[in-house]
């Protein structure tokens, strides 16, 4: 696991908005997840956790953006569903968002970038649980031997590329406005898949 541990290393060492930045593309890729969990359930918001991403690329561009972060804590645990109640494995990753959002708002409004680092520690950690979830009827012996599983799956070394990727894009750049948010946007609209390899609604 020595790449992921030194991808969140290299994220550590970047400035604030450079982490903030990050977490909010790896944000775009998880957010289907919910939101697609939300249709077929019928339950939560399949809007909101999309209005709030948004803001937060409005607070990342425009610095003097006034809005109210702990309103839309408040709003997002509402819609957080409670896998007790689902028996479905897509609450999982749609629980995953919400909690990665909720961190991505709690790092803004504390000025943490540490919670920036826990929004890709959380997107990797709903790849594992995946990957885990289709092993289940291989026959592994070991937790050992899950971990390797789950460290050389294609789906994982794609995850641990793309934030890769992204520390080198936003490692250059010192200021964010309109030109590198949508730099970092169309970089997520070429990949073309969420964190699970879904396809993302638009792309080719």
């Amino acid at each position: 696991m020595k790449q992921k541990a030194n991808n969140f290393q290299a994220m550590r060492e970047l400035g604030f908005y450079q982490q903030a930045a990050i977490a909010a593309a790896l944000l775009e890729r998880m957010l289907p997840n919910y939101q697609l969990f939300a249709e077929v359930t019928q339950s939560g918001d399949a809007a909101l956790p999309r209005h709030i991403l948004t803001l937060v690329w409005e607070w990342l561009t425009v610095k003097k953006a006034k809005i109210n972060f702990e309103k839309l804590s408040d709003e997002l645990e509402l819609i957080t569903p409670d896998v007790a109640n689902f028996d479905i494995f897509g609450v999982y990753p749609a629980v995953d968002c919400a909690t990665a959002l909720d961190m991505m708002l709690s790092g803004i409004a504390q000025q943490d970038a540490a919670e920036f680092v826990n929004v890709a520690k959380i997107s990797q950690a709903t790849v594992a649980r995946l990957i885990e979830h289709d092993s289940i009827d291989d026959d592994i012996t070991t937790e050992a031997e899950l971990k390797k599983i789950v460290r050389e799956h294609p789906l994982m070394q794609y995850e641990m590329d793309c934030l890769a990727e992204l520390i080198e894009l936003v490692t250059p750049i010192k200021q964010f406005g309109r030109d590198e948010r949508q730099l970092l946007q169309n970089w997520v609209a070429e990949q073309g898949l969420t964190n699970l390899g879904m396809e993302l609604a638009g792309s080719d």
